[in-house]
């Protein structure tokens, strides 16, 4: 297969979101790698996600707009309009607290 992809990007795992259909469908998903102008994302079915979407991310809140640029069965991937570099996978491990 050629790449095709004019940045490098990185493969995530255990990463959920949801794609905001409308006002009042979502869809949950797993975001599967991300670049710093694009998402790959697995959902269920792709067949009722609009070709511009929101895009969540439960781990850190985040909100991104997103184009489609391709999609299968249950994959999509997209390029987004935020700022995509500033993020970083969360770190599993959260600071405790500094006993006084």
């Amino acid at each position: 297969m050629i790449e095709r992809r004019a940045e490098p990007r990185t493969y995530l795992s255990d990463v959920t979101g949801r794609i905001l259909i409308d006002e009042h469908r979502t869809v949950p998903c797993i975001i599967s790698d991300r670049s710093a102008s694009g998402v790959g994302v697995t959902l269920p079915s792709t067949e009722d996600v609009p070709d511009v979407f929101v895009l969540t991310v439960d781990d850190t809140e985040e909100m991104l707009v997103c184009r489609v640029a391709w999609r299968s069965a249950d994959q999509i991937g997209c390029t987004s309009d935020a700022h995509v570099s500033a993020w970083r996978p969360p770190s599993r491990l959260r600071p405790q607290p500094a006993l006084v």
